[in-house]
């Protein structure tokens, strides 16, 4: 009978431990290499109407820089089925936008906002890379 038990016993731990979800890992799950900077939109098909300056932004950021650097910005779009992502980065509203270098937050735009805005911003932290951090919240939400 004991060995029974004791079977139970392990067979739930293992099934509870194949349960635990991605999030709960401290790695960040975009995995991309410490010194590169990437833009993370994370996007809400719900609320499109309110991303339509942030996607003419990046586009604009994607125009100037092709044609003067080598070195293009990297974007990613996330959508708001990807859990582990929204639960990883703390996102709590969408639109909400990111600017990574490897784990560290550069920039974070959470809301609605002007695309002049988000250009400023964007080519300010591009020129700057990690130097500042900035932190801005929609008084639209």
């Amino acid at each position: 009978m004991n060995k029974y038990v004791g079977m139970m016993i392990v067979g739930s731990c293992l099934f509870l431990n194949a349960c635990v979800s991605s999030a709960s890992s401290s790695e960040n799950p975009l995995q991309q290499p410490p010194d590169e900077t990437v833009t993370v939109l994370f996007s809400d098909s719900s609320t499109l109407q309110n991303e339509s300056s942030y996607y003419d932004a990046l586009l604009e950021v994607q125009r100037i820089y092709s044609s003067d650097s080598a070195d293009t910005p990297f974007f990613m779009i996330v959508d708001a089925s990807e859990r582990d992502l929204i639960r990883y980065f703390n996102i709590e509203q969408f639109p909400t936008m990111l600017v990574l270098t490897g784990d560290t937050e550069n920039l974070r735009m959470e809301g609605t906002f002007s695309k002049d805005e988000i250009l400023a911003h964007l080519i300010q932290i591009y020129q700057l890379q990690g130097d500042v951090s900035y932190s801005f919240h929609s008084s639209f939400s």
